[in-house]
């Protein structure tokens, strides 16, 4: 098992001693080497409890204990803790976007302004409603000449009537 962070109780009077389930240090930590253990375990991981029947030691780094039993270096658990960190702060940054992007959705079903219905009206009207490709009257759809994605509006001059056929054909395009 490596670096499982858990929870542990610090009994404080005029010594310190830690405590993690039925593990304690053996030792009181007068307040001195609990000043300078403090101060250490900001830049280094300090080995804070050892059980040598089962090589397994209790890490303090940062205000957090971890505990580990592969006999890994000072260096190593550094390494590993600011690594899964970093991941953690990224995988923290990943679900805020989501819910962003969730609330987002729920304020809007299709994620854009409905065309307003006297510009369609309107459009219907200039457009004598055909395709103005092709003629057509079948399949009419209102098509943006500059779509919405690329900086367009839902104005009349932005509007045409296309039939669905020429608008699939068109598809993105500023043509």
């Amino acid at each position: 098992m490596v670096l499982g962070e858990t929870d542990y109780k610090l009994v404080r009077k005029v010594s310190h001693r830690f405590y993690a389930g039925k593990f304690s240090t053996r030792d009181p930590l007068p307040g001195e080497q609990y000043k300078e253990l403090l101060e250490l375990q900001e830049d280094m991981p300090q080995v804070v409890m050892h059980d040598p029947d089962s090589d397994l030691k209790w890490w303090m780094f940062n205000g957090k204990f971890y505990r580990e039993d592969e006999n890994l270096s000072p260096e190593e658990i550094k390494a590993l803790l600011l690594m899964r960190d970093k991941k953690r702060r990224k995988q923290i940054e990943r679900a805020q976007k989501y819910l962003q992007a969730d609330e987002a959705l729920k304020t809007s079903s299709t994620g854009r302004e409905p065309i307003p219905e006297d510009v369609k009206i309107f459009v219907w009207k200039r457009d004598d409603g055909k395709c103005t490709k092709c003629g057509s009257r079948e399949n009419l759809e209102f098509d943006h000449i500059i779509p919405l994605a690329k900086g367009g509006s839902n104005t009349a001059r932005n509007l045409q009537l296309l039939c669905a056929k020429c608008n699939r054909e068109k598809g993105a395009n500023l043509a």
